[in-house]
């Protein structure tokens, strides 16, 4: 029995399709990977957020707020303070006059995390990380 060039080119390209599938997954991990390592980006993103809103607060008040809810009160910010995962607020914790504590619970390590790296300083490992926070006075 021969085969038609047809039946053969579709052969070819089904197979050609499962491998470009595999070879995918393999390389950028399937897709609930890909939604663990979108949340732990947004979680960095949203504690980069509060950091800067902190320091507006900081430059209008000369003090940090008291909490996460009193920070995101102010109609000129507009932020995310709540985990997209878990839908709990991110902790905040005052430290000093100046000093204060963002903590989230991330899914990965940011050393797997795929594409450009993550600064130093936003570098964390899977599960409770805090990070020490200073205020940047000269934001104004």
């Amino acid at each position: 029995m021969k085969c038609s060039l047809g039946t053969s080119i579709l052969v070819v390209a089904t197979a050609v399709a499962a491998v470009s599938v595999v070879v995918g997954i393999l390389i950028i991990g399937s897709p609930s990977e890909g939604r663990l390592n979108a949340l732990d980006s947004g979680r960095v993103a949203d504690l980069q957020g509060i950091m800067g809103a902190t320091d507006l607060f900081w430059s209008r008040n000369e003090r940090l707020p008291r909490d996460l809810a009193e920070l995101a009160a102010d109609p000129r910010t507009t932020l995310n303070t709540v985990d997209p995962g878990a839908s709990e607020p991110y902790s905040y914790r005052i430290v000093d006059v100046d000093t204060y504590e963002l903590c989230a619970i991330f899914d990965r390590d940011s050393a797997t995390l795929p594409g450009r790296p993550l600064a130093d300083f936003w570098r964390h490992g899977s599960g409770l990380h805090c990070f020490e926070l200073e205020v940047d006075k000269a934001v104004r």
